[in-house]
């Protein structure tokens, strides 16, 4: 908030930084801890670890660093969700309604 209002005694990027590093140590903590071992391929590995230097190359883009990295985040989530719900490699393909004729 003092940085906001100029009243600060760090930088812009510091204070964006204060908030960006954090978050990107969570997305790593959890791929480290439970993403990396549940994921079935590279594809659904990579979310986690990519937004985490997405989040913090947020950092640089200044006074948007807080509100730039929560599309970031929020386009993992998307893309963590649209990946695991893709059938699993070899499984047959899901049956359509029965036929009610």
């Amino acid at each position: 908030m003092e940085e906001v209002i100029g009243k600060a005694h760090v930088s812009t990027t510091a204070a964006s930084a204060a908030v960006a590093a954090p978050a990107a140590v969570c997305l790593l903590t959890v791929w480290v801890v439970h993403a990396r071992h549940f994921k079935r391929d590279l594809a659904e590995q990579l979310p986690l670890p990519l937004a985490a230097v997405a989040i913090l190359g947020c950092t640089f883009t200044g006074e948007w660093a807080v509100l730039a990295a929560g599309p970031v985040a929020a386009a993992t989530v998307a893309v963590g969700v649209s990946l695991s719900r893709r059938p699993a490699p070899g499984a047959p393909a899901a049956a359509g309604p029965p036929n009610r004729m």
